[in-house]
């Protein structure tokens, strides 16, 4: 009836007189889900709501309506301040709620009255009164002294807990106008739990680690526009001094961004302050202990706390919140509890988190005084839109990296002390800034920045950025060059942080077949199928750590490479293997083909590898046109571009390139020794510029020339072409020995991608002797600090020898480790703070700068 009312009046008139009336829940009916309801979900405001309903009826609503009518889509939030036991259950075993509820609550009429009285001994008798807001201060306090005498109680003194300060002794004035004159000791809520509630201990500065050189990042709403709200870093700070919070503020990002690094020194802030608590549950810590942690189940926020504080604590040093105290704490705003990396946090209890339950949960908390101070990060959405739509309370946000002023500032706050900090600017910038055009926002991640930032200091600021990069531990060739520093870094780094379960050539290789299949884009659905194929024991899990790769974008049902340089480099990658593997795989030949003329980007990279590698490139590269030949027959040259010929001239030009010096002779007697004999040449393909060639002498079958400028050039002496095609070669240097007679017939106008196996590596290989050293180091640095530490504690490694109490001495006499305490009978140890940074860059990042490299060196 009120469906098909609503739809006459406003068909009839434009507008419909129904009024909405939200009595519980979030939400009205669809269809009126544009209309201004009245809210009736919270008791005290049974009256006021009433008489907006009146009001309504009586059409005295402006047409500017009141601002504090929502719409449905900006629903306010509730506060349902329940749990005030709980305050008095942290101290008090022994505890009574003096009067009824019944008693306690009025808002008939003209009250508005609420408060609850609570006995605790222990053994002193003590009274506690909670007040609530939006009631009448004079007429509580006259029910409540009624009630008191009435019932015959004496109270001497009174300690009251208000969500806000009032006016000093207004309300010791009331209760004496009343006819009771009590002691009283007025606290709010949050000062209460934090003065008489939380241990000393729980309150003192951990020493959370923090990055030298942090710059902040602009933060945009996710709200579908690109809406910057200034640096993360001091509006994240702004908002918690806020009167009333949000549920949670969510900031999704891709790995690199900064995500660990912003929360690590917003938690390295509020250890400062001397007023709350911040509790900061980092998925890399959590992942140390993931075998522990897979037969739990997290349903609330307490849930994880627990279990984090479980695996990741040493309860002997730090403060363990038993659950009643971890909950109190964060609905008053005492306790910040900053979560980074939820998406990599879910998959460590397998089927156990309960993501719904788990925010669910959070909200409760935030619905008692809206103030709760929760920041959570993750790499993807974990959060999905119909788990938004029940806890609308969320603030979700995004990190996208540095933009170009951000960049520079980095780069002068971690250059500043050299003296050629320009030029160290300067050769960054000169690869950041392509990065950053190329990006559909104009950012770039601070992890690129940063590696390239210790590239060139590692280069000690040369402009051309021209060193020896290091590639230890690499098992796929590649050029030594930034790209391929980038990308395997990230690889690398990755392949720590996600606990890839396959190598990083093998994650490489899946990377590759996308991009040889589908170019920069591709389904979602073709990386699950490539994975399920190759690794189907362990192919969700690992779908979802590789769809997190910085280098991915997911947008929707489908992906992309963040950049347009990451596919075509790993079409390089796959042409390097493809050549030297001599793989069959029609896939690459197709591949190549779409390079034939020679001046692509992915040609050039497969030409510089050629170039300086000592390797048999003649015959590799004969290997490859034998197989493609070999599938041809005379007709296919006149098939409009076949793949095969365009493939054949792609390995043409690469033998060009590598001969630049040669001469025309030369360099036909390396095609022929690849494509015929002394006299004859077959299915020779020329795409392309190309160099020119002496063709004296010589009977070419069934060859494809197309934009060969170097053809006219060549020289042409008793030679002879037949069943060969030509096209736009013209370039206006005809020579004379060029005659009708020499053409005859002629038109005048592998997917097996063969995995080089890793080679087997040593006991003693860098990268096992890097992963050891990461596990020594570990004993140092916990929960994003580090700590002292003695000797028989350190984990020293039983599967590098060299990692043992000789070692140790020996970073002592380097100065890498030095005494941090000395007592009679044990010392402790910490790691030196000119090495901290190098330290948590291995530990963090799996990566190796030139301090780190030296102690390497050391145990190879």
């Amino acid at each position: 009836m009120a469906v098909a009312r609503h739809w006459d009046e406003y068909l009839g008139t434009g507008k419909s007189n129904i009024i909405p009336i939200l009595r519980e829940g979030d939400v009205v009916p669809y269809y009126l889900k544009n209309k201004f309801y009245i809210d009736f979900r919270v008791d005290e405001f049974f009256e006021e709501s009433f008489l907006k309903v009146l009001a309504h009826i009586k059409g005295e609503v402006k047409s500017a309506r009141p601002q504090k009518k929502y719409s449905i889509n900006e629903v306010p939030a509730i506060q349902e301040f329940t749990r005030i036991e709980d305050f008095l259950k942290i101290n008090y075993k022994n505890r009574k709620r003096v009067f009824e509820k019944s008693q306690t609550i009025d808002f008939s009429g003209s009250n508005k009255i609420k408060f609850e009285l609570w006995e605790t001994k222990s053994p002193l008798l003590q009274y506690y009164l909670f007040l609530f807001n939006n009631t009448t201060l004079d007429k509580t306090v006259q029910r409540i002294c009624e009630l008191v005498k009435s019932k015959g109680i004496k109270i001497t003194s009174l300690t009251v807990l208000k969500r806000n300060n009032s006016k000093k002794d207004y309300l010791g004035k009331l209760f004496k106008d009343n006819g009771l004159t009590i002691k009283l000791t007025e606290l709010t809520y949050a000062d209460y739990i934090w003065e008489y509630c939380v241990d000393e201990d729980a309150k003192r500065d951990l020493g959370i680690y923090t990055r030298p050189n942090f710059i902040d990042q602009s933060l945009i709403l996710n709200n579908g526009d690109v809406e910057d709200l200034g640096p993360a870093y001091d509006y994240l700070k702004r908002k918690l001094k806020e009167d009333e919070q949000v549920t949670a503020n969510v900031i999704i990002a891709p790995g690199g961004t900064g995500k660990t690094t912003l929360c690590s020194n917003l938690a390295r802030f509020y250890q400062k302050e001397d007023d709350v608590i911040p509790v900061f549950i980092e998925s890399e810590e959590m992942k140390k202990s993931s075998t522990l942690l897979a037969r739990r189940e997290i349903k609330s926020v307490y849930d994880l706390y627990d279990a984090y504080s479980s695996v990741c604590i040493n309860q002997d040093d730090e403060y363990v919140f038993n659950k009643v105290t971890f909950e109190v704490l964060i609905l008053t705003g005492k306790l910040i509890l900053i979560i980074d990396g939820l998406d990599e946090i879910i998959p460590l209890f397998h089927e156990g988190f309960d993501i719904e339950l788990f925010l669910k949960s959070i909200d409760e908390l935030n619905r008692e005084m809206s103030s709760s101070k929760i920041i959570i990060t993750s790499r993807n959405d974990v959060i999905s839109d119909d788990l938004v739509s029940k806890y609308s309370n969320l603030s979700k946000f995004l990190l996208l990296g540095f933009d170009d002023k951000t960049c520079q500032k980095y780069l002068e706050k971690r250059f500043k002390n050299y003296n050629n900090s320009e030029q160290m600017i300067k050769a960054v910038k000169t690869n950041v800034t392509p990065l950053i055009s190329k990006d559909e926002n104009q950012r770039i991640l601070p992890f690129i920045v940063d590696l390239l930032s210790s590239i060139v200091e590692d280069s000690q600021g040369t402009d051309s950025l021209g060193f020896e990069l290091s590639f230890e531990d690499k098992s796929y060739e590649s050029n030594s060059e930034l790209t391929d520093y980038l990308v395997y870094s990230i690889l690398r780094r990755e392949s720590v942080r996600q606990t890839i379960e396959i190598t990083i050539s093998e994650v490489l290789d899946v990377f590759l077949e996308l991009a040889i299949s589908h170019s920069d884009t591709f389904p979602t659905e073709d990386l699950k199928n490539i994975i399920s194929v190759y690794y189907p024991e362990v192919a969700a899990d690992l779908t979802d750590k590789l769809m997190r790769n910085p280098l991915i974008t997911v947008k929707g049902d489908s992906c992309s490479f963040k950049y347009d340089f990451i596919s075509e480099y790993f079409n390089s990658l796959s042409i390097i293997h493809y050549i030297n593997s001599g793989s069959k795989s029609d896939e690459l030949v197709k591949l190549i083909a779409k390079h034939a003329y020679g001046e692509s980007g992915v040609f050039k990279d497969v030409l510089k590898y050629f170039s300086v590698k000592d390797v048999d490139s003649k015959e590799l590269i004969k290997r490859l046109v034998v197989n493609i030949r070999t599938t041809l027959h005379y007709e296919d040259v006149f098939k409009k571009d076949d793949y095969r010929f365009r493939a054949i001239s792609f390995l043409v030009n690469l033998v060009f390139g590598l001969n630049k010096s040669s001469s025309k002779t030369e360099r036909m007697a390396k095609l022929k020794y690849m494509l015929g004999d002394d006299n004859s040449i077959y299915f020779l393909s020329i795409y392309g510029d190309g160099k020119a060639l002496d063709f004296s002498d010589t009977h070419v079958f069934n060859s494809r020339f197309v934009g060969y400028k170097g053809f006219t050039i060549s020289k042409f002496n008793n030679t002879k072409f037949s069943n060969c095609v030509f096209e736009s070669i013209n370039n206006n240097n005809i020579p004379t020995t060029l005659e009708p007679e020499m053409f005859d017939s002629c038109q005048m106008g592998d997917l097996d991608v063969v995995i080089e196996l890793a080679k087997s590596r040593l006991n003693e290989s860098r990268s096992l002797v890097e992963k050891e050293l990461r596990t020594f180091f570990t004993s140092f640095f916990n929960r994003a600090r580090f700590v002292d530490q003695k000797k028989s504690y350190v984990k020293f490694s039983d599967k590098i020898k060299g990692i043992d109490n000789n070692f140790f001495d020996n970073l002592l006499s380097k100065g890498v480790i030095n005494v941090k305490l000395e007592k009679s009978d044990e010392t402790y140890f910490q790691i030196c703070s000119s090495y901290q940074d190098s330290v948590y860059t291995l530990i963090m990042n799996n990566a190796v700068d030139d301090k780190m490299r030296d102690i390497v060196d050391l145990l190879i």
